[in-house]
């Protein structure tokens, strides 16, 4: 199998080409403005590095959130516009179990992205990425208790956070089988509303 994996969720855009469990081509790298122009391109560059094109892939793994708002937009929007154009399978992947591939020498991973204000989007895997408290959008003093046989992971600052590596291949294989979804019924999962939607309700 041949795929396509892309991560736009945070500010560290990854994207990777892979065969049969093998990553071919890889990218990860800082972006802190204007990923959606530069998403476009570097994928044509990656491409560039291995013997086959995007037409001959049979599948896009793509993070759908949570993360920054935006981020998540950009790589759902890329994934989706490619499946569709492309007639190709799409599966999406949380953010949280993607940064829970990294290694560690505790029993637990623990995962979190800073959502501001003292929350976070949080998650707690074990080491063959089975889900101990699914992702949710919650004070970050709530993950203490899992921190008991568990390492936080984060690519934020946040107290005693390890920076992580993921490992790509391990979540595409996990993933692989997964049931492929309908391109225009991909959307992002973001945990909880925007600010512009939060804004639209009515306080009572």
């Amino acid at each position: 199998m041949r795929s396509l994996l892309i991560d736009t969720s945070s500010f560290v855009m990854t994207l990777a080409i892979l065969e049969d469990g093998k990553v071919l081509a890889s990218f990860e790298e800082e972006i802190r403005t204007d990923m959606a122009s530069k998403i476009v391109p570097t994928i044509e560059l990656i491409f560039k590095n291995v013997t086959f094109k995007i037409e001959n892939i049979d599948k896009i793994f793509v993070v759908n959130g949570p993360g920054s708002f935006t981020g998540v937009r950009v790589g759902v929007t890329v994934a989706k516009t490619i499946a569709w154009a492309l007639k190709k399978e799409i599966v999406t992947l949380s953010s949280l179990e993607f940064l829970a591939t990294t290694k560690i020498a505790k029993k637990n991973r623990v995962v979190a992205i800073d959502a501001r204000r003292g929350y976070v989007y949080g998650g707690v895997y074990d080491e063959d990425l089975n889900p101990i408290m699914s992702d949710r959008y919650l004070p970050f003093s709530d993950l203490a208790p899992y921190l008991e046989e568990g390492e936080l992971i984060s690519r934020d600052e946040l107290p005693g956070a390890i920076h992580p590596k993921v490992d790509i291949a391990a979540i595409v294989e996990k993933h692989k089988d997964d049931v492929s979804l309908n391109p225009h019924e991909t959307n992002p999962n973001y945990l909880k509303l925007t600010e512009a939607e939060e804004k639209r309700i009515p306080k009572e």
